[in-house]
């Protein structure tokens, strides 16, 4: 729906006068509106009109409210009742009728208005010298739906009506309206009135109209049902540019029937308008500067997804504004699926990558963390509705395989066609289709804020025969909430020693599962969703390497510096945000990154030397949470899978507290994670007080020299920041020397210690 040529959508921010929206409609249902344009002034930009709203009271009532914006009523009358009265209050037109309208009554009102029209930066009726039309929701207005700024009306999601439209315009222009053109009447006195049925029942803002210096081109759909026109409006001077546009508009419709079901309206058509673009049914809005003449992916983009709109939006439409993921989320899926018809299944995994990373980065930082089906109406219509949306009806799709997907989706869109839906009934739906519980889903990418993380903390392989047992241990965890759920589902990749890549399903509930798998090979690695099938809360990059040189992974803060290669090394790097179980204690002062970790796997063909460059930056993104004083000293710690306990490595440390880079000589596979002493543990003090003991020089370089003024039985330790100890030497003289050679720069511990206890101890800063 509704872009404005820029794939980013600006966050509504503007109040509406509009005060008592959610009671309008509340006990009645509209059936149908006769709406007559009976004069549209384009030089005064006004109109002079008159609808007739034939509605079903579902309680006994004594008034009847409607929505009508910026234009004045002048009379109201009704058949089967008797109106006593009318007023309007802001955007709000109150009947009042002479005695009760019962339960179950069916009554029709006959409303005449006029005046000028209201429209915003989007929404609303626009006026220009050779065209006039609508666009059925706004940005800036809260709420969104504009159907009332031409027509008086019950204009929310839930209220579907059919339409009968009489539009009365200047002769030489044409009109284009939803429904199917069922007369045009020449007034002879320069102007004509066409009749438009739309016998469908649709929300109000998906209703419209245009007019303008229009030419009509045609062609025929072959559906899978019927045939169904296609119809361009288009201005004089763009008529020609419209076959080519618009070439593979029917390959759209062919791949959207097969996955969703035959074409639920009556034509396939589009009016070229200034603004764009706009799902009306029958009459898609598209923005005059998509015409272009050639055969587009940035004019497909938004032919498609408008149209995919006659299925998620327009056939079943969002209850709420809160839930409009429903309708743009699967709209922004859907013109990214149909790439797997165009140009492959490669196609589309790259592009959705690339909004799957987006999403990880600045979702939350534009919008908060919020789960998906509660949106604020100030981003009804942002990136949380629109990609994120794409992005777990993505997931969904995978979750449940593209077969069952399809005739799932097709379930739900038949079970509430013509009607409004919530994430609830979708969840319902499905869970009816698939006999899956799909509340695990829903509760892990819906119902929750942030999103969902899965991985393998660790595998062991026990020969059997000529196969071997594979036991995984899979983790799940989630970012943007505290929420583990059952119903984990996720493909991993056992890759044997060609690198050849065996993808399997597995399936757990709970934070930690173990999948037992027998295989024909030895695996030499498991990869989380190779394919990126899951928009799980993580990034992943898979290369092969065969020259020097150096390969930026930029999201996840890592770069490979290839120094030598002598066949072919393949490198894949699964950056997680979240942060890693911990096996064993952690020492008291050291913090390990609760915001992300990163898993390593190297495969090498013959002899290569990679250094691994892990960066870190104290930003909203990165290490907020991590990085409190600048006095804190940031270190990487490694292990060779999450079965074992953090230790720490050798690495060259350039940079700040609060931004840097560490180095690695020679990058092995295996988790690496930031960690950050506090203050108290990173600066140089002495936990125990000795002035018979002295230990310099420090900071030191290479070595350090230990004199003992009394004579102690023991030894002396060293330990790094884990509380390892790297270095132990037996005391047997009062003047001690002890090497640092093969020791990593960074601050270690010097203990003193008699047979029993530690006499004396000393934080020491090694260059």
């Amino acid at each position: 729906m509704k872009y404005v040529l820029a794939l980013f959508l600006s966050a509504c921010l503007a109040l509406s006068s509009y005060a008592k929206s959610d009671e309008v409609g509340q006990n009645v249902d509209v059936k149908h509106y006769e709406i007559h344009l009976n004069e549209i002034n384009i030089s005064e930009r006004t109109l002079d009109a008159t609808t007739i709203v034939t509605l079903t009271s579902l309680a006994s009532l004594d008034k009847i409210e409607l929505e009508l914006k910026s234009l004045n009523v002048t009379a109201v009358t009704a058949d089967n009742a008797a109106v006593e009265s009318f007023s309007q209050d802001g955007d709000i037109l109150t009947i009042n009728l002479t005695s009760p309208l019962a339960e179950n009554s069916t009554v029709s009102f006959t409303i005449d208005y006029s005046g000028s029209t209201f429209n915003e930066s989007w929404g609303g009726i626009h006026w220009s010298n050779d065209y006039v039309y609508n666009l059925g929701v706004g940005f800036d207005s809260q709420p969104h739906n504009l159907g009332k700024t031409w027509f008086p009306c019950v204009d929310n999601f839930t209220d579907k009506a059919s339409y009968d439209l009489f539009i009365t315009y200047p002769e030489d222009m044409l009109s284009s309206c939803g429904g199917l053109l069922e007369e045009t009447k020449n007034n002879n006195d320069g102007t004509k009135t066409d009749h438009w049925v739309m016998s469908q029942e649709i929300a109000t803002y998906l209703i419209s109209f245009a007019i303008g210096d229009f030419v009509l081109w045609e062609d025929t759909y072959q559906g899978i049902e019927r045939d169904i026109p296609i119809n361009v409006y288009a201005k004089s001077n763009q008529i020609d540019k419209v076959a080519t546009t618009f070439a593979n508009t029917k390959a759209f419709a062919a791949f959207f029937e097969s996955q969703f079901g035959p074409y639920p309206f009556n034509r396939i058509s589009y009016v070229s308008t200034g603004l764009g673009c706009m799902e009306h049914v029958d009459n898609i809005a598209l923005s005059s500067s998509l015409i272009t003449g050639t055969t587009n992916m940035n004019s497909d983009f938004f032919i498609s997804h408008e149209m995919s709109h006659s299925w998620f939006g327009n056939k079943v439409t969002c209850a709420t504004a809160a839930d409009m993921w429903l309708n743009e989320g699967f709209a922004t899926f859907c013109n990214n699926y149909y790439f797997t018809e165009f140009y492959g299944d490669d196609f589309y995994y790259d592009v959705m990558d690339e909004l799957i990373d987006d999403i990880i980065m600045s979702c939350h930082t534009k919008e908060g963390w919020l789960p998906l089906n509660e949106l604020p109406l100030d981003i009804t219509y942002g990136t949380m509705a629109y990609d994120k949306g794409a992005v777990v009806a993505h997931s969904l799709m995978n979750y449940l395989g593209r077969e069952t997907f399809s005739d799932a989706m097709k379930y739900y869109l038949n079970k509430f066609n013509a009607k409004s839906a919530s994430s609830e009934d979708l969840c319902e739906a499905l869970s009816e289709a698939t006999g899956l519980n799909m509340n695990d889903f829903f509760e892990a990418w819906v119902y929750n804020p942030g999103s969902p993380v899965y991985y393998v903390q660790y595998f062991t392989v026990e020969p059997n025969g000529d196969k071997y047992d594979v036991q995984v241990n899979m983790i799940q965890d989630h970012r943007g909430a505290d929420y583990i759920g059952n119903g984990a589902r996720f493909e991993i990749s056992f890759i044997d020693e060609d690198w050849n890549m065996h993808s399997e399903m597995v399936s757990w509930d709970g934070k930690s599962g173990t999948i037992t798998k027998t295989l024909d090979f030895e695996p030499v690695a498991i990869f989380c969703d190779v394919n990126n099938k899951f928009a799980d809360a993580s990034h992943e990059e898979t290369f092969v390497i065969k020259q020097n040189g150096s390969k930026d992974f930029s999201a996840a803060k890592f770069k490979a510096i290839v120094e030598e290669v002598s066949d072919s090394t393949l490198l894949r790097i699964e950056h997680r945000w979240v942060g890693p179980t911990t096996v064993g204690e952690i020492p008291e002062g050291l913090t390990i990154s609760s915001d992300r970790y990163w898993t390593i796997h190297r495969l090498d063909k013959g002899e290569s030397k990679i250094k691994g460059e892990f960066q870190y930056q104290d930003a909203v993104n990165y290490e907020e949470n991590l990085i409190v004083s600048p006095n804190d000293s940031i270190v990487l710690l490694y292990r060779p899978d999450g079965s074992q306990q953090w230790r720490s490595i050798d690495y060259v440390f350039q940079g700040l507290s609060n931004y840097g880079r560490m180095t690695l000589d020679d990058v092995m596979s295996g988790d690496y994670v930031l960690g950050m002493w506090d203050e108290e543990h990173a600066s140089i003090i002495e936990t125990e007080s000795d002035s018979n003991i002295n230990i310099y020089p420090n900071p030191a370089e290479g070595k350090i020299n230990i004199e003992l003024k009394n004579d102690i039985k023991g030894k002396v330790t060293i330990c790094n920041q884990l509380g390892q100890i790297v270095r132990e030497m037996k005391i047997n003289d009062k003047n001690m020397t002890i090497y640092f050679d093969g020791l990593t720069s960074g601050i270690y511990t010097v203990n003193v210690m008699n047979r029993k206890n530690i006499v004396y101890s000393e934080k020491v800063v090694v260059k």
